[in-house]
């Protein structure tokens, strides 16, 4: 008797797994979407282009500050209000401890504090550039450096609402500080934030590889402020081996230097323009160095 086609269905042969893939073949097919950064395009391009970019790492820079305080009502002007409050007691007790006028000291805490907040927040968020943005790089034609300009961006754009207080607290104690030589912070600013790019790079590529040398960055930026002279004025400091470690030969000190003698009234010492500029040039020439040899592994450290 003919089976039914029941009894076919059951009897038939279960179908066995498809023959398995070489990896030979599956490498040599081609990929429906390019790779997510251009591994064959050179680090001095890659800067280049990144900086031909002020649309999209000025929107990146933007949107980043917007996230940070979305659902708040004030913003980032909390940030303001902290530096404003901590002027204030610090500055109090500051102007006792060193003998000197609020008039005179308050400005000088002041227009430190908005160099080295810049500084050290720069310094710190380099150690997750790439850590923390990998959604971008990994998912799409990305320059690395465009991450760096957005940084110093942000930074910058941190530091523009922090000179309310400036403005307050000199306008307020000590009107005739601001003079022509205030001009002379806008070519300091801008060493700054050219320092700013290869440190975000350096320290960027360094944190993705070992990840224990934020750790390190921070425990240093911390120390960093009380061995520079934000708190303390510098001429309080005794001609001697300390002065010259403390002062002469302490590269924060300049970098605050340059935007805070000018905030006062001041032109910076011919010293401080060409230690920044030193600095500017070898670190540049560094973080050159380390993105063009290691700027394809990137990708494959994240």
């Amino acid at each position: 008797m003919a089976p039914t086609a029941a009894a076919q269905t059951l009897v038939s042969p279960i179908p066995g797994p498809e023959p398995a893939r070489s990896v030979t073949g599956m490498l040599d097919r081609p990929m429906s979407d390019p790779p997510a950064a251009p591994l064959s395009k050179s680090a001095a391009r890659d800067l280049w282009d990144g900086l031909r970019r002020p649309d999209l790492w000025g929107r990146l820079g933007w949107l980043e500050i917007k996230r940070r305080y979305r659902r708040t009502t004030i913003g980032p002007f909390w940030n303001v209000i902290s530096l404003a409050v901590f002027v204030v007691t610090v500055g109090t007790v500051g102007a006792g401890l060193w003998n000197q006028a609020a008039s005179q000291y308050l400005p000088y805490l002041t227009s430190g504090m908005l160099v080295w907040m810049m500084i050290s927040a720069s310094a710190n968020e380099s150690c997750m550039l790439f850590v923390a943005n990998t959604h971008l790089y990994r998912n799409g034609r990305f320059d690395f450096s465009t991450l760096a300009y957005s940084l110093v961006w942000r930074n910058f754009i941190v530091l523009l609402h922090h000179l309310v207080v400036y403005v307050v607290v000199v306008g307020i104690l000590a009107p005739h500080l601001i003079s022509p030589a205030t001009l002379l912070a806008i070519p300091g600013l801008a060493l700054l934030m050219i320092n700013g790019v290869w440190v975000s790079l350096l320290l960027g590529m360094f944190c993705l590889r070992f990840r224990d040398v934020q750790q390190l960055v921070v425990s240093v930026i911390q120390i960093s402020l009380f061995m520079t002279p934000v708190f303390w004025p510098a001429d309080q400091l005794a001609a001697g081996t300390a002065r010259s470690l403390f002062i002469h030969f302490n590269p924060l000190y300049h970098a605050v230097q340059v935007v805070r003698a000018p905030l006062l009234g001041e032109a910076p010492a011919a010293e401080s323009y060409v230690a920044v500029i030193l600095i500017a040039v070898i670190g540049s020439a560094v973080a050159f160095w380390a993105f063009t040899r290691f700027r394809k592994r990137v990708a494959y450290w994240s």
